[in-house]
């Protein structure tokens, strides 16, 4: 069963339940913890659902248990995520191409498929994201006849981007509990440290490669080229910080040092992108994470800066002025950048509605080169449809996580404070990839995918939360007995005496 948003507080009718006027999730959440405020007034804020798009009822309201089941399906996305980061064709050289990787995720959506038909459930929500994922993928095949290489749009279609949405649904449905996000972070961070280790070594060791003088990735894939692997540090910047929050003892200690890792980590890539996407996160956490301490919030952001000044690498403040100042570069890289640039937007404004196909850009670029921002390559590549698609991907997404982080901000029960920190976590994820996508062509990789996809499965898993916290209310006030009126003295009067108990 559906249920499509009208307006702000008639997204999640529990009158469809229980056949009678309904009052908003959020109305009934707050007299929770306002008692009083369900009966005397209506509610404040809008539900963490309302404009979201269409929510699947039964996924979010949990019903019959259904939240936390496919635990097969959700291993096999586990293993999908080790393998991403492991890049086990890079470890085991003897693996050569075989596509592990991919039969993994085939895998995968088959194991969904099955537990989900076993189950009699239906196979998957359906989300605006989705939609445009779609939109992309059409546009991709709809320009293959026309494309200056067919081949290069198809390879990338089906060896990254079906990938991306196959793993994308899925994730959406089956994260469906906090727990399942946790234990998907602590692998990603995990992973993340041991990538910033890495980093941190050939950084030590002088390994570094390229007219530019700079380090490449543990592994190969979106984690060899220096701004790729600075991206992907910085996606996982907040997460480390969330997990520090959430946990006691050892625990917070290890994520704490996986937190410190990932930053030293992005510093030694040089990548000037990773640079602002790390300050520009970092903004993010710092300032919504110490609402209520300003004072502690400043100096701790002083420190943070201090520290940061005292392990920046020779020449790191240099390379960070080019990105205001190309003249001043002397490797040529931020000159360069600024062409392809320009000769990205200027195929984009020149072919606005049939782009050059998916993957063609480097057909129409200076020396085969990737445009180095996401936002005009794609542009390029499929029109002005596609990046408007690519837009909503990002920004449908992070308005949910707005609307649950007003809705949580300033609650003093523990599982709304931990929403709280798992929406301004995903948001400071979602402004790094912003900051770091103007300097990278990282628009079919996988960075905002996951992002996305736990952005989206948050809004439903609070969403179900809310419901469940509704329909508990609901069942209590059910349970209470009525109040027995007052009745005139007569006949009934010994009879009320006595159920009240009055003397």
């Amino acid at each position: 069963m559906r249920m499509r948003s009208h307006n702000l507080q008639d997204q999640t009718r529990l009158g469809a339940l229980f056949n009678r006027r309904a009052t908003s999730s959020s109305a009934v959440l707050y007299a929770q913890s306002r008692p009083g405020s369900l009966f005397k007034r209506r509610a404040e804020r809008p539900s963490a659902v309302a404009q979201s798009g269409e929510i699947d009822l039964t996924l979010a309201s949990g019903a019959g248990g259904a939240r936390g089941k496919h635990w097969l399906a959700f291993a096999g996305v586990y293993l999908f995520t080790l393998m991403l980061y492991a890049r086990p064709n890079d470890l085991f050289p003897a693996l050569g191409d075989f596509p592990l990787v991919k039969i993994v995720a085939i895998g995968v959506l088959l194991i969904y498929i099955g537990s989900k038909a076993a189950a009699g459930a239906r196979l998957s929500v359906w989300t605006l994201e989705m939609t445009m994922l779609m939109v992309i993928a059409t546009l991709a095949l709809l320009f293959m006849p026309v494309a200056a290489s067919p081949k290069d749009s198809l390879d990338t279609l089906s060896d990254t981007y079906i990938k991306i949405v196959i793993i994308f649904i899925v994730m959406v449905n089956l994260i469906d509990t906090r727990q399942r996000i946790f234990s998907l972070w602590k692998l990603v961070v995990i992973c993340g440290a041991a990538l910033g280790v890495g980093a941190i070594k050939s950084y030590m060791k002088g390994e570094f490669t390229g007219p530019t003088l700079r380090i490449e990735g543990l592994v190969g894939g979106m984690f060899e080229n220096p701004n790729d692997l600075a991206t992907a540090l910085d996606l996982l910047l907040p997460f480390a910080v969330l997990l520090t929050l959430i946990s006691r003892g050892l625990a917070r200690l290890f994520y704490l040092g996986c937190a410190a890792v990932l930053t030293i980590g992005i510093l030694v890539t040089l990548s000037r992108g990773g640079f602002l996407g790390l300050i520009a996160s970092s903004g993010v956490l710092l300032w919504k994470l110490g609402r209520g301490r300003r004072l502690k919030t400043t100096l701790g952001a002083a420190l943070i800066c201090g520290i940061l000044l005292a392990v920046l690498p020779g020449g790191y403040g240099a390379r960070i002025a080019t990105i205001f100042n190309t003249e001043e570069d002397q490797t040529g890289s931020a000159q360069v950048r600024r062409e392809l640039m320009e000769r990205a937007a200027s195929i984009a404004i020149k072919r606005p509605i049939v782009g050059v196909g998916m993957g063609n850009f480097h057909i129409y670029s200076i020396h085969e080169q990737a445009a180095h921002n996401a936002y005009l390559e794609i542009a390029a590549e499929l029109g002005w449809m596609g990046v408007a698609a690519y837009l909503i991907v990002i920004f449908a997404p992070f308005r949910s996580l707005l609307r649950i982080e007003r809705q949580t901000m300033g609650m003093r029960s523990k599982g709304e404070r931990e929403m709280y920190w798992l929406s301004v976590s995903i948001q400071a994820a979602f402004v790094a990839y912003m900051v770091c996508s103007f300097f990278a062509s990282i628009q079919y990789l996988w960075y905002l995918y996951y992002t996305a996809a736990y952005a989206v499965a948050l809004r439903q898993i609070h969403a179900a939360e809310v419901m469940e916290s509704s329909l508990s209310i609901k069942q209590a006030l059910a349970a209470t007995p009525a109040p027995i009126a007052k009745p005139a003295r007569g006949v009934l009067w010994p009879a009320y005496r006595l159920r009240q108990g009055i003397g």
